[in-house]
């Protein structure tokens, strides 16, 4: 398997989990270091792995378009993409298009997020 199939088939993991409230694949997947940043501001690995698991606002739909990896060494790379999500607010579908970018890092054989971004592209969540 390639460097790109396999990180687009963690992205893709990554964003089940979040529609599924899968905490714990966060916590396996996402480095202790890592943070994310979105409209909401920086969160780190502690606060968003209880925040997946609670999913208060459950995310329905998640479609990646336009995905590309960017492979800067062996053990880093970037993969960047539109995502359109639908989410549930206060009993509402609401859609919330955004770009996205997650950073990749290999240790002992296995990729880690050590950083994704979120850019909404208006209104939504």
């Amino acid at each position: 398997m390639s460097v790109n199939e396999e990180l687009s088939g963690l992205e893709e993991l990554l964003w089940k989990a979040n529609r599924e409230g899968d905490g714990a694949f966060y916590q396996r997947y996402l480095r202790d270091d890592a943070i994310a940043v979105s409209r909401f501001g920086i969160i780190d690995k502690a606060t968003a792995v209880p925040g997946i698991t609670a999913n208060h606002n459950p995310y329905l739909k998640t479609v990646r378009t336009g995905e590309r990896v960017i492979v800067v060494d062996e053990h880093t790379a970037v993969v960047t993409y539109h995502v359109d999500v639908t989410v549930l607010v206060d009993g509402n579908e609401v859609q919330a298009p955004s770009y996205a970018s997650t950073v990749w890092t290999k240790a002992s054989g296995e990729w880690l997020v050590a950083f994704h971004q979120q850019t909404a592209l208006y209104g939504g969540q």
